[in-house]
């Protein structure tokens, strides 16, 4: 270096470090001083045309940067991605479905390393558009809000409420099985469903995924109290929407960050709340998911300790004859939070800058039907199990409320599938008779690549009119998913070598809700022999965006992430 370099380049760096080389593109965006002088705030979007979950969020979006606004921060958007796996050809594409999660976190990751924002709204609906945020807010550890796009409201069929297309489509097909339907008058029905499932724009309004973590975003203190069940198209969503906007900039003043919310005892306070409304499956999972993110010590025993201590209070769908807009209608969640206030970790701190005991003083059940009073449950338990055994000696979960109660109890031959293609076309050839186990394998994280949802062959069973059916699988169920009794994340999964690998037709499969198992009639030493003998299957794909998951996903208990963590 000459000697005029070495006397300037110390000069250059302190000059190059005061230089805002960000401000210009932002000023070459039309963003002026006075905007840019104020905090900025990253309102992350998962607004699309094409899925009724989040196709008003243009709307929403828009209410949050008018709040910004107005307490004194500079809004500025960006989009993710988000595609309802209900658009794709099932079941092959189903595999994409939970890397969208992964894939969510990663690209919000990414952008706001580049945005330079001083906090988040984050804005999402469905299911794996708000565990992808919640990933993706954990990593960046800025002060976060996020909101919700709300259930749809419901439609009708037969003079009911219809939340879900099988709420016609499965009684319908069983009665063409069983004589009581001519297959024009399903046609008929079908193509008038097809218009009518929902009325308006948001999640389908059960207990599914999507609402489940609708309601565990409030529950986490991540939301503001009653927001996030808000109907899509009510005002009372927009004006959540523009409170929201208003408290993110009190947050970033405040410095009251992800991880200041998001502790042990909030995901706790969670767990309670997903066991009190019978949530779907997945919600342990994503649950798991963001404990592993943060590495908080929460396991699947923190899931059968409080799901054992927890009241099921709301029989909401497909559990029970309740809409998530009645929940709403109810008080939402607040109102079920306060049934559970002696259970839950009350001194978390939360997004309104209050605690849960602050935020819950006013909290009221408006209608004992829809959310019992404790005093009164449904059940003095939870409604998700998590379940051990040989099968499953890392674990498994199932949803036994959308069951009836005979069916707890289970033993039948198993009927073994490596593929949910077989398992359907089994079904529908008649192989499968009442009282068998389906067991569909090579489903798992790493096994299908993906760990893609197996709700298709439990409906298709519902369909044949079958009775006392259990389904088991290293793979995953859709919060709809209702017709049998059913056992998702088996861990180990077979890919790897666990034992739902060997398993083999009429093999005795034997569940019990009560104790809590799930069992093979196989000894350790039976097991361990056939294990000897099995060599993993080729994998299914050679490219693309499944082979991180073939290679890099973890099990079902640690939330089936791809390692981020060295």
């Amino acid at each position: 270096m000459s000697k005029i370099s070495q006397e300037y380049f110390p000069k250059l760096l302190e000059l190059a470090a005061k230089v805002d080389t960000p401000k210009w593109f932002y000023k070459s965006s039309g963003f002026i001083d006075e905007e840019l002088g104020r905090p900025l705030i990253g309102i992350v979007n998962t607004w699309q045309e094409a899925t009724l979950g989040h196709m008003h969020l243009r709307q929403v979006a828009d209410a949050v940067k008018a709040g910004v606004y107005l307490g004194g921060g500079t809004p500025i958007e960006f989009n993710l991605m988000g595609p309802c796996t209900g658009y794709s050809e099932a079941t092959r594409n189903y595999r994409f479905d939970l890397p969208q999660r992964d894939a969510i976190a990663d690209s919000m990751e990414i952008q706001l390393e580049v945005l330079r924002c001083k906090g988040i709204v984050c804005i999402a609906t469905c299911d794996k558009e708000i565990p992808g945020v919640w990933l993706g807010a954990a990593r960046k550890d800025l002060p976060t809000i996020i909101i919700t796009g709300g259930p749809a409201l419901p439609g009708k069929f037969r003079g009911e409420d219809i939340t879900f297309p099988t709420d016609c489509l499965v009684p319908c097909a069983r009665e063409v099985i069983l004589g009581k339907m001519s297959e024009e008058e399903f046609w008929s029905i079908t193509r008038k469903m097809e218009e009518e499932w929902v009325s308006t724009c948001g999640a389908c309004p059960e207990m599914t995924t999507s609402n489940t973590l609708q309601m565990l975003s409030e529950a986490l203190g991540l939301s503001l109290p009653g927001a996030n069940t808000a109907p899509a198209v009510s005002m009372k969503k927009i004006r959540f929407a523009k409170k929201t906007g208003i408290q993110i900039v009190k947050l970033v003043e405040n410095q009251l960050n992800f991880s200041k919310i998001v502790t042990k005892k909030s995901l706790e306070n969670a767990i309670r709340v997903l066991m009190a409304v019978s949530g779907g499956t997945n919600g342990v999972l994503h649950l798991l998911a963001l404990a592993n993110e943060l590495k908080l010590d929460v396991t699947l025993e923190d899931f059968d300790r409080l799901g054992k201590t927890t009241k099921y209070l709301s029989h909401l769908r497909p559990s029970g004859p309740y809409t998530v807009v009645d929940f709403d209608n109810a008080g939402g969640v607040p109102a079920l939070m306060k049934e559970l206030e002696k259970d839950l970790n009350l001194d978390c701190i939360t997004v309104t800058g209050k605690t849960v005991r602050e935020n819950l003083a006013d909290a009221k059940v408006l209608n004992r039907e829809v959310i019992r009073p404790r005093t009164n449950p449904i059940l003095n338990e939870g409604g998700i199990a998590v379940l051990r055994g040989n099968l499953a000696p890392n674990g498994a979960v199932t949803r036994f409320t959308v069951v009836k109660k005979e069916l707890h109890e289970f033993e039948g031959p198993a009927k073994v599938f490596d593929t949910e293609e077989e398992a359907m076309l089994a079904i529908a050839s008649g192989n499968i008779k009442s009282g068998d186990a389906v067991v569909v394998r090579y489903q798992g994280p790493r096994g299908a690549p993906g760990m893609p949802d197996n709700l298709v062959v439990v409906f298709m069973v519902s369909m044949m009119a079958l009775e006392n059916v259990a389904v088991v699988s290293n793979g995953r169920f859709s919060g709809t998913t209702i017709g049998a009794l059913y056992v998702g994340h088996v861990s180990p999964e077979a890919f790897v070598g666990g034992p739902i690998a060997v398993v083999e037709n009429d093999d005795l499969i034997k569940i019990s809700i009560a104790k809590r198992r799930i069992d093979v009639s196989l000894t350790d030493k039976e097991i361990k022999e056939r294990l000897t003998n099995w060599k993993p299957p080729e994998p299914k794909v050679k490219k693309g965006v499944l082979v991180s998951w073939l290679e890099t996903a973890e099990q079902a208990e640690k939330g089936a992430v791809l390692k981020r963590h060295l």
